[in-house]
């Protein structure tokens, strides 16, 4: 189960990381579907204490879930002030392209 799902967050992030290259190429009045929500304050341990479960993880991110609700939090120094986690939604059409 857990290679299924590594295998499957390393697809997603490769689609991630596609559709960054692409969004980069977008004119300024193009839309983007979004499907993270910034979750400000939030940190990888306050999850954990919480209750969540580390479903994947690698240097820099985590994927940790309680039920349905996931979160991805960067592991990694960030600067104050920076979000550190996003929840993942259903897909919102006519968002930002960031």
């Amino acid at each position: 189960m857990s290679r299924i799902l590594r295998t499957a967050v390393l697809a997603l992030a490769a689609m991630g990381l596609a559709s960054f290259a692409q969004a980069q190429q977008l004119s300024p009045k193009s839309t983007c579907v979004n499907q993270y929500a910034d979750v400000p304050g939030m940190t990888a341990i306050k999850l954990i204490r919480d209750g969540y479960e580390i479903k994947a993880g690698w240097p820099g991110g985590l994927w940790l879930q309680k039920k349905l609700e996931t979160y991805f939090c960067n592991t990694g120094r960030q600067l104050d002030g920076e979000t550190l986690c996003w929840t993942l939604n259903d897909p919102v059409r006519g968002g930002p392209c960031q």
